[in-house]
């Protein structure tokens, strides 16, 4: 195998949709030289222009965007020679993908490195289409949207891909591109979609069954179980429903052998939205929808929208001070809204996750670490199986080790790399910021303020804080 990770600078990346533009513009901002192709000028363009007006900014730095050559794949198939790294990520659909490699392969060097960037489609049968001798250093990469902020990725290899590839690969992607990468099986949505997708057409199909409010949903779902803010619903606008039911459609047509899949068959809100073409936040409507300054929020009885609710769930403030554990165990013996529904959403979930992990994942941690890190959840479903269960001879996780799904056990790996902040030491602290010491001469300052709010006294502490550990040349510079 020719060719080593440490020496990859230039990187093509085919297709300038959303993903495309959003890997670009990242490996951009870690100042890669990066060229993106479409079909034709027009399409190229009008993609990255996408990109950059996205929101979030895609770019740190606006004018970076300039740096990326845009050219097309009947004009410039020539770029593929010159670059380290080809990144497919052209729509999902295997027929488009196959044609594009179809017209790059002849120009990919013996020593670049071929992925093909995929939130479900099977790698092997993917591969099956390529010459041979490029079958070895392909793979699945399944980037987050959008990437310059979502970390995790799912690294899938074929049965064919060279395994020291494999591992070149995943180390580079983790020390150079930031990203914390998950190697996940050749299985259809791999882990993150398979579950992750489960998931959220299950808790809304809960939600339809009891009758209760997108808000309350939202409000059970969210940091009260370790959740982000977004919930449940604001969850669905954000990925969009259209993404969900392609998603939903291709799993249910590749796991018929799965006796839980049918969850993944349309709820009937998911039904009428699309529908109606009220896919989510890209059109600014789903089941939430903003107008002016009022949040209008759908009812999932009459399916039409209505002023959003304040949320009165006595149990979500009785037990909202509680640590994680104690209040999700409490509140599933109580018999009310936020009870019934845990009872009949999470407790399921997390029999499905005990149920397809051994077919998806290659153990319960890696399973927990696409969920914590690809979906912001505080427990993945195996640590909170354990603490939801208390002592327990079917424990997952044992001190350090976590147990296997063949029954062996295995360390828990620090991710040192990936070593949060709160964990540094606080060397300096006012009631604007605090100072901490990373190691190798480097200082982090982070704001103390209320919402991160930029007041006099922050501007004047930090100057202080810059004077004294840098110098006051930084300031008169």
């Amino acid at each position: 195998m020719q060719g080593s990770m440490s020496a990859i600078r230039k990187v093509v990346v085919l297709g300038a949709g959303t993903m495309g533009g959003g890997i670009a513009a990242h490996l951009t901002n870690l100042g890669f030289r990066v060229s993106v192709l479409d079909v034709d000028q027009a399409s190229v363009h009008a993609g990255f222009d996408r990109t950059r007006l996205a929101k979030p900014p895609a770019f740190y730095v606006a004018a970076r965007a300039d740096d990326v050559a845009l050219g097309n794949t009947t004009e410039h198939l020539d770029w593929v020679r010159e670059v380290d790294w080809v990144i497919e990520a052209v729509s999902e659909r295997s027929a488009v993908k196959a044609a594009v490699y179809e017209a790059v392969a002849p120009h990919i060097r013996p020593d670049t490195f071929l992925t093909t960037n995929t939130s479900g489609l099977e790698i092997g049968r993917l591969a099956s289409t390529l010459p041979e001798h490029l079958r070895p250093r392909f793979l699945g990469t399944h980037f987050f949207n959008p990437p310059r902020y979502l970390k995790l990725l799912e690294l899938i290899p074929h049965q064919g891909t060279d395994s020291a590839v494999t591992a070149r690969l995943l180390n580079f992607l983790e020390a150079e591109v930031g990203r914390r990468v998950i190697l996940a099986k050749d299985t259809p949505g791999f882990i993150a979609n398979r579950f992750g997708m489960w998931s959220i057409y299950h808790a809304i199909r809960v939600a339809e069954k009891l009758h209760l409010s997108v808000e309350q949903v939202d409000a059970i779902t969210g940091p009260f179980i370790g959740r982000p803010r977004s919930g449940t619903f604001r969850l669905a606008d954000i990925v969009g429903l259209d993404v969900m039911y392609d998603i939903g459609a291709n799993l249910l047509s590749r796991c018929p052998e799965d006796s839980e899949i049918s969850v993944l068959e349309r709820p009937r809100s998911v039904e009428e939205l699309i529908g109606r073409g009220w896919i989510g936040d890209k059109v600014g409507q789903g089941y939430y929808r903003r107008e002016n300054n009022d949040l209008l929020a759908l009812d999932l009885t009459t399916l039409a929208y209505r002023q959003r609710q304040d949320v009165v769930l006595p149990s979500l403030t009785e037990l909202g001070g509680l640590p994680l554990n104690e209040r999700v165990t409490q509140a599933l013996q109580r018999r009310d809204e936020v009870g019934e529904y845990l009872r009949l959403y999470l407790e399921p979930l997390l029999a499905y996750a005990e149920k397809v992990g051994p077919e998806i994942s290659h153990s319960p941690l890696d399973f927990d670490r696409v969920m914590q890190w690809g979906f912001g959840w505080h427990l993945g479903p195996f640590a909170q199986l354990d603490q939801l269960r208390g002592s327990s001879a079917t424990s997952w996780y044992l001190d350090q080790r976590v147990r296997q799904f063949d029954g062996g056990t295995a360390p828990v790996p620090d991710p040192a790399e990936y070593r949060p902040l709160r964990e540094y030491p606080v060397i300096e602290e006012t009631p604007t910021l605090k100072v901490r010491d990373l190691g190798d001469g480097v200082l982090a300052a982070s704001i103390a303020t209320k919402a991160g709010v930029v007041t006099p006294e922050l501007v004047a502490d930090l100057r202080r804080t810059i004077q004294h550990y840098v110098g006051s040349w930084v300031l008169a510079s």
